[in-house]
């Protein structure tokens, strides 16, 4: 049972202002009901919950209901023909029944994910055992125990640990993309319970009041109230220092036990996912329109048809045929229907299910893609969803998280600057490269030895000896304290252990200790950290590391001024620094320092600002030793990647939960951040400043002459202030910016970001990649989500449509597959359409021929095949393997993937191009057939006889089939086997099969029908109907070929590629001039008797700049 306690502060009808829910050790209370506190709910001056302290004989607590502990992403949807017209219900309901396994399949993958997670077996207390229980069944009060290096299930408030004084340390890397270990600390009254039997013998009864679940991931605010049976009860107070949060992992500590605080979607990494929903392509949206436009032809033709038909029947006809019974209610009706069952089949049902197909297929292809391929991790791309594959091709904005995504989350430590001198690692040794000539009374193998303590000893770092080799792991709080660690290990300055607060340091092959006295803990304010240590000397030294503006500022002595040039240098080769001070005290000076420590730490009031004061006495009259260089390693071909898709007019935005300087520091070294670009930054307290500081963007930006580039950079809380109050000025200011860089932000400020782009209202299409928990929701949000399979397990690849192995592998998902796709779909779906209009017009046309009796020209089993089997394999086909360039090309010219966007070959004039083809080649069919046939009474068959109505509607059907097919083979750019096969069995497939369906009498099938019966025999063996079919095709295909030679989109793509063809020559020949002048500077004479342009491949095809300048270099 859990108890939950909820507090209202009423203040003239105002919204209450907090709320809270009581969570009891094992879900109940302990203590007899006699004893129970009694929550007084009346108003009080303060709003909170008051105590009585009295007995009382009934409880008023109210219980509630909590959700179980159960995630769930899968969710089935399906999706629905827009028409179902009476005569096509079969057809229908196989296009839906197709659907709905495709939407099913992927559904149930997405379950069978759900089912690992919530299946995963957790160690709960219950029963006074500790028993194995599914995830899922988790429930808020349950004390759970949770191993070294195991997710954390649920929202636990940390009881103990295996550690003396209850703390642990947490990895957080699904959460906010930190690979950075986080202190946790158990309450001191519950820290000694260090395993089942402690807990449960114990005489403590505790509840947690604490606030309802909120998407915050750094705020927790919360009281355990700690009953017994000797003294009064006591409360003390829980921050977020207190609480493990679900989808972080326990590091370094041996085991904790923690009470269940919230669960399933309740847990804030739950909150900070949007529920997974369907996404619609600009495809899908396009193709709404043009059946939409299809139906109102169909609503045209049938109305129009059927006043033509009851005017006709009112008009004064010949006695044989009859009374009229247009003017009836039923007549009327039915000839509406007639018509509507007639030309039904103008709406191109069996489209869905060759788009379904055609979908599938591409799918399976980036999956079989042995370049996404990526041997070191044995993954292969995969495509979770197949509904967005041509969306792939229209991407105008990529939204990308850092940590694991531009980065391999890999800190190496590569140069350092001592008293002014610059060291460079170079085979495991520290190697000098410039000596400043800074003056120094130490020698350098004693600088270089005080230097590789301070990183030995100023950190917080935690070892892990493995057992089987020996070997110290270490795991750190700051990626690059671990760096730091290692590297002073390397060069014979080995940091062992803490223990008891005192360090253990094996300087060249001897053991030394040092006592930590204090601990100054890093903060963004401060940027810096310090330790206080007591030499083995016996002189008490305090070292101090952090970022360059916050430590040379503070120093009096030492390399300040040659330190600060090295430090520049450094981040100008994107590499992050650190600057090492230190600061001799004297025992009076410590003890001062001790007693404001102290006093600051235990502090009960505003405890930040105290502390804040203490440090800021004590980090001051520094003594700077030098500076430090790590190298945050970037993904492989990074840097290409996002240069590529730049070239390619998608605009790269990095969102990301790290800090404001590294980020910027990643951003330099991957080419985010191009050269010359001015960086402006947006860091505000509150709506006001926040729109100041923009418009003194926007204001600088405007007045900049032209060519100028900027950045811009902005944190989480500014967005916050942006969003709610600027968001227009806000989107003003990126628009001109090319590139964005958002610091510190929750999983749900970056969804937000994505939707303020999606939704400005020039609707672009948006890409977001990342690889954690915490990227799931601007992946789900963006309108194609990407994840990254890296190191913070499959949250994200889990929730996205398309998962790959490295970042690099985008670059041919969007400019290869992307376009390829989106280029197949686009025809795939207008060509059906067009066909469809060439197929069905005719009859509209008949017509007017017969009185508008909705007479067929067609048999019936001619209009159930034509979609079916005589025109869709070609088109299948096509829209799997057609290019229009190949991946090289695409490759090298990343430009071409800006002639797709904005849906370029599916806007209504596109498609009216289409209609209107597949309207000329009805009227060449229908009206070429009628003048040269049957108009024409001379022209007989083989038998003698002339053409009748079933000669005519095959004659008409047989054009159609021959055209439409041959139609799309002008439209293909990349033949295979498999075109020609498709092309050509249709066509010839379509003979057989009528000379088989009309060469037999169907009595059964046909009900004693003759209407074709031997009618196709005597087409075929007739000179004149071959001759005058050539003739019609020519005509009917003259318009077609005209326009794919004078394609307006290839002229530009020629141009595009000419153009880039002019500079490589241009390059070429002055690269070839200036060599030239090298070598007869140097007396030297080369002959060759075929000069070649180093910008041209052997095959005489363009090469991108980058890699022939490469390649010519």
């Amino acid at each position: 049972m859990i108890k939950v306690n909820v507090l209202r502060k009423k203040n003239d009808g105002k919204k209450n202002v907090k709320q809270w829910r009581t969570v009891h050790l094992f879900g109940k209370s302990r203590r007899p009901k006699e004893s129970a506190v009694v929550v007084d709910q009346t108003d009080s001056p303060s709003g909170y919950f008051k105590s009585t302290g009295s007995v009382s004989t009934k409880t008023i607590l109210t219980e509630e209901k909590f959700p179980d502990n159960t995630i769930v992403t899968s969710k089935l949807s399906l999706r629905n023909s827009p028409v179902s017209p009476v005569t096509s219900v079969a057809p229908l309901l196989f296009v839906v029944t197709i659907t709905a396994i495709k939407q099913a399949y992927e559904d149930w993958l997405r379950h069978i994910s759900d089912n690992k997670v919530n299946n995963r077996s957790i160690q709960v207390v219950r029963d006074g055992y500790i028993t194995g229980v599914p995830s899922r069944n988790i429930a808020v009060g349950d004390v759970v125990k949770v191993s070294n290096e195991q997710e954390l299930p649920c929202d636990l408030v940390l009881l103990s640990s295996s550690e003396v004084d209850g703390s642990c340390y947490i990895m957080t890397m699904n959460l906010d993309g930190e690979t950075n270990l986080k202190p946790r600390v158990a309450l001191s009254d519950t820290s000694p319970w260090h395993s089942c039997e402690d807990i449960c013998s114990s005489t403590l009864d505790i509840n947690i009041d604490c606030q309802l679940p909120t998407a915050d991931l750094y705020k927790f605010d919360g009281r355990m109230n700690i009953y017994s049976d000797s003294a009064a009860p006591l409360c003390r107070s829980l921050s977020s220092d207190n609480l493990l949060l679900r989808g972080s992992r326990l590091r370094n500590t041996d085991y904790v036990f923690g009470i269940a605080v919230y669960t399933g979607v309740d847990t804030k990494v739950a909150l900070n996912q949007q529920q997974k929903k369907h996404k619609f392509s600009s495809v899908e949206k396009a193709l709404n329109k043009f059946l939409a436009v299809f139906m109102v032809l169909l609503v045209v033709q049938v109305v129009f048809c059927g006043i033509a038909s009851i005017i006709w029947q009112n008009a004064e006809l010949p006695i044989y045929m009859g009374f009229s019974r247009a003017t009836e209610a039923s007549g009327i009706i039915n000839i509406f229907l007639s018509f509507l069952v007639l030309f039904n089949y103008i709406i191109p049902i069996s489209l869905y299910v060759t788009i379904e197909l055609q979908k599938f297929f591409g799918a399976m292809f980036i999956g079989w893609d042995v370049k996404m391929y990526d041997p070191n991790t044995d993954e292969i791309a995969k495509a979770n969803t197949s509904d967005l594959n041509e969306e792939l091709g229209q991407v105008e904005y990529l939204f990308s998280d850092k940590t694991g995504t531009l980065t391999q989350n890999d800190m190496q430590f590569r140069q350092c600057s001592i008293y002014g001198k610059r060291y460079k690692e170079i085979d495991g040794k520290l190697q000098l490269l410039l000596d400043q000539n800074f003056e120094s009374s130490e020698s350098p193998s004693d600088q270089m030895q005080q230097f590789l303590i301070a990183l030995a000893v100023c950190h917080t770092v935690k070892t892990e000896i493995v057992e089987s080799t020996g070997k110290i792991l270490y795991q750190a709080s700051s990626p690059d304290e671990k760096a730091l660690v290692e590297a002073a290990s390397r060069f014979n300055v080995c940091f062992r252990d803490c223990v008891d607060n005192t360090m253990e340091v094996l300087i060249n092959n001897k053991l030394q200790r040092f006592k930590l006295l204090h601990v100054l803990d890093f903060d963004s304010d401060r940027k810096r950290m310090s330790v206080i240590v007591k030499n083995p000397s016996g002189n008490i030294i305090m070292i101090c590391k952090g970022a360059e503006s916050s430590v040379l500022s503070r120093a009096n002595d030492g390399a300040v001024s040659v330190t600060n040039n090295d430090v520049d240098y450094y981040a100008r080769h994107g590499l992050r620094t650190l600057v090492i001070a230190f600061r001799r005290l004297s025992a009076e000076e410590y003890e001062v320092i001790d007693d404001k420590l102290h006093e600051a730490k235990t502090a009960i009031g505003d405890r930040d600002a105290k502390l804040a004061s203490a440090y800021d006495f004590v980090e001051r009259n520094l003594t700077i030793i030098g500076a430090t260089a790590v190298e945050d390693k970037l993904q492989e071909n990074v840097s290409e990647t996002l240069e590529a898709l730049r070239e390619a007019g998608i605009k790269v935005w990095v969102l990301t939960g790290d800090k404001q300087e590294t980020a910027i520091n990643i951003s330099n070294s991957c080419g985010h951040f191009g050269h010359g670009m001015e960086i402006m930054k947006v860091n505000a307290n509150n709506n006001v400043e926040c729109s100041s500081l923009l418009q003194d963007v926007k204001v600088r930006i405007d007045g900049s002459p032209g060519g100028s580039r900027f950045a811009l950079v902005i944190d989480g809380m500014s967005l916050s202030f942006a969003l709610s109050s600027c968001k227009d000025l806000l989107l003003s200011v990126t628009k001109h910016c090319e590139a964005v860089l958002c610091c510190r932000m929750s999983p749900l400020q970056k969804a937000k970001i994505v939707r303020m782009v999606k939704e400005n209202g020039h609707n672009p299409i948006t890409l977001a990649i990342g690889d954690g928990a915490n990227d799931c929701s601007m992946i789900q949000e963006a309108h194609v989500g990407v994840g990254i399979m890296g190191k913070e397990g499959r949250q994200a690849t889990q929730c996205s449509d398309y998962a790959i192995a490295k970042f690099k592998f985008l670059k041919r998902l969007l400019l290869v597959h992307g376009h390829w796709y989106y280029i197949r779909i686009a025809t795939l779906v207008q060509y059906f359409f067009y066909k469809n209009a060439a197929f069905i017009t005719p009859i509209f046309y008949f017509a007017f021929f017969s009185g508008f009796s909705a007479q067929s020209m067609y048999d019936s089993i001619f209009l159930m095949f034509f979609n079916l089997a005589f025109t869709s394999l070609p088109i299948l086909i096509y829209g799997i393997f057609e290019q229009d360039f190949n991946e090289r090309h695409l490759l090298q010219n990343p430009s071409l993937y800006k002639i797709l966007t904005k849906n370029k070959y599916m806007t209504m004039k596109e498609f009216a191009v289409w209609v209107l083809l597949g309207y000329w080649h009805s009227l060449v069919f229908f009206f070429g057939v009628y003048f040269l046939f049957a108009g024409q009474e001379g022209v007989l068959l083989a038998d003698g006889k002339t053409f009748d109505l079933w000669c005519f509607g095959t004659m008409i059907y047989t054009m159609t089939v021959i055209v439409t097919n041959l139609k799309l083979a002008l439209q293909t750019e990349y033949w295979i086997w498999a075109n020609h096969f498709a092309i050509w069995i249709s066509i010839i497939g379509y003979y057989l099969f009528t000379l088989f369906y009309c060469g037999i009498y169907w009595p059964s099938f046909r009900n004693g029908s003759s209407d074709l019966y031997w009618i196709f025999l005597k087409l075929v063996a007739t000179p004149a109907v071959w001759f005058k079919t050539i003739l019609l095709i020519v005509a009917s295909l003259l318009p077609d070929y005209i326009l794919r030679i004078y394609s307006t989109e290839k002229v530009k793509v020629m141009n595009l590629m000419l153009e880039k063809a002019a500079r490589n020559k241009l390059l070429g020949d002055r690269l070839s001039e200036s060599s030239s002048l090298n070598r007869n500077g140097r007396n030297r004479n080369y002959a060759s008797s075929e000069q070649r342009n180093p910008l041209i491949s052997a095959d005489n095809g363009i090469l991108d700049m980058n890699d022939s300048h490469h390649s010519y270099v």
